[in-house]
């Protein structure tokens, strides 16, 4: 654990083993064989590595492991969890409730980080894992006035920066199409565009071994609000974004952090990647929207 904090602490994605550039409170580290679809993911050798240089720097290790469990991998998994905490992991950011049984087991859901923003959408949704002892990410998909009011609680990971993922199926989608459309190419651990009929927008979708993840066509921009809302930790999502961009981006948030939000570093944001959007930041949910 980080002695004497000071909040929000910056958290996000490594994405290879360039440790002492990325100016983060907090590594989220990509299990090799657990995570989702993080393109680098790291084994217990690799993983021993990102501890003694972040223990020796007073760096959280956030260990993610996000994918669905099957029952046939649920020893395997605790075997890996067993190792990992011979580690000392500080937190583990989960979206499969076996995580979620082994240490309510072991009784140490303070160490765990729940990762399904999509069902977390209210201050009362995320108030219920509060009281549980245990950390959570809120949907990006809520009004700023919800994010002001969820982030008094003591338990929120906000997403600020990145390409949000919006779909999460164990089922092979691309697979099955190649399957219908008798392709030939393979489309396994490649990223692709998709849209709806009725709709504009690209949203991009990739298929690995874990099953099939689509992903917002924009990245979306939490920045100017900083000042406004205080959580525990802030996140970064690394999908996508080239690795010297991506320490541009930490530094910058790490100034926000530090000395409040600037045009000038807004308009650097921007220049690294103008396809940004605020999602439902400023929207009126559409079901209470009577115009």
């Amino acid at each position: 654990m980080i002695e004497n904090p000071k909040l929000p602490l910056l958290i996000g994605e490594i994405i290879d083993l360039d440790l002492v550039n990325y100016h983060l409170d907090g590594f989220v580290v990509p299990i090799k064989g657990y995570s989702g679809w993080d393109k680098r993911c790291f084994n217990l050798d690799e993983l021993r590595i990102i501890t003694n240089y972040a223990k020796a720097n007073n760096i959280l290790v956030i260990a993610k492991m996000d994918k669905i469990i099957m029952d046939d991998e649920v020893d395997g998994l605790y075997k890996t969890l067993d190792a990992l905490e011979s580690l000392n992991i500080d937190y583990y950011l989960y979206t499969d409730t076996s995580i979620l049984a082994y240490y309510s087991k072991i009784n140490k859901l303070d160490k765990l980080i729940n990762g399904s923003s999509k069902m977390i959408a209210s201050y009362e949704e995320a108030s219920f894992y509060e009281s549980k002892g245990i950390n959570c990410i809120p949907s990006s998909e809520i009004s700023l006035d919800e994010i002001k009011k969820i982030c008094n609680l003591n338990n929120i990971c906000l997403t600020i920066y990145g390409y949000l993922d919006i779909f999460y199926s164990k089922r092979k989608l691309l697979s099955l199409f190649r399957e219908h459309a008798s392709l030939r190419k393979p489309l396994l651990n490649k990223q692709y565009e998709i849209k709806e009929e009725n709709r504009q927008e690209k949203n991009i979708i990739l298929e690995n071994d874990n099953g099939t993840y689509i992903f917002s066509d924009f990245v979306y921009m939490l920045y100017r609000e900083l000042g406004e809302i205080k959580p525990k930790f802030l996140k970064i999502n690394s999908f996508r974004i080239k690795k010297n961009d991506l320490f541009k981006i930490i530094d910058i948030y790490k100034e926000a952090i530090n000395n409040g939000p600037t045009i000038a570093n807004y308009d650097k944001l921007l220049d690294i990647n103008g396809c940004v959007g605020s999602g439902f930041l400023y929207l009126k949910a559409g079901i209470l929207n009577e115009e």
